[in-house]
């Protein structure tokens, strides 16, 4: 079993709002701690959702894509990757839980294919999860921001420390 397996670190609300996206946009490639605790790099609950996309998977002139996700809210700003690069975030809930949405070049959308199987909901889902070198970089340049990057940058380092 994979960590995404584990309901303890991603609830059935999570898998569901994932599905949605899936339906809409296939294209879109999960990060964050969604990321991490695919590979094993975290062990902790997943509390929303990180997808990347380039510019033509965000908007689609046939009414697709991300931005066509039900929502009772959509917020957009810009935050600096790790680089100093302006990124496009969208931010919106889908199925109440928060989702972040980045525009970035192809090139950060480098992924891996995962599977996820839930049997409550008898699914099996098939991800694509972000190369983890680009969410770590993220963990380190916004740890000042919030404790939870500090806390997950710790074990990173423990479960690097423990395998060499």
């Amino acid at each position: 079993m994979n960590n995404l397996e584990n309901p303890e670190i991603i609830s059935d609300d999570i898998l569901k709002a994932i599905e949605l996206i899936q339906s809409k946009c296939p294209e879109a490639v999960y990060g964050g701690s969604i990321a991490l605790n695919a590979v094993g790099l975290l062990n902790r609950k997943v509390g929303d959702i990180d997808i990347f996309f380039t510019d033509k998977h965000l908007y689609s002139l046939r009414g697709e894509g991300f931005l066509s996700l039900p929502s009772t809210e959509i917020l957009s700003d810009t935050v600096t990757d790790t680089n100093g690069k302006l990124v496009q975030r969208t931010g919106l809930k889908v199925n109440g839980i928060k989702v972040c949405a980045f525009k970035v070049d192809p090139e950060q959308l480098q992924h891996s294919l995962i599977k996820i199987f839930r049997p409550t909901i008898g699914k099996i889902f098939e991800i694509k999860i972000q190369n983890v070198n680009y969410a770590i970089m993220a963990k380190i340049a916004y740890q000042y921001k919030k404790e939870k990057h500090d806390i997950d940058l710790a074990e990173i380092n423990n479960i690097f420390n423990d395998a060499f």
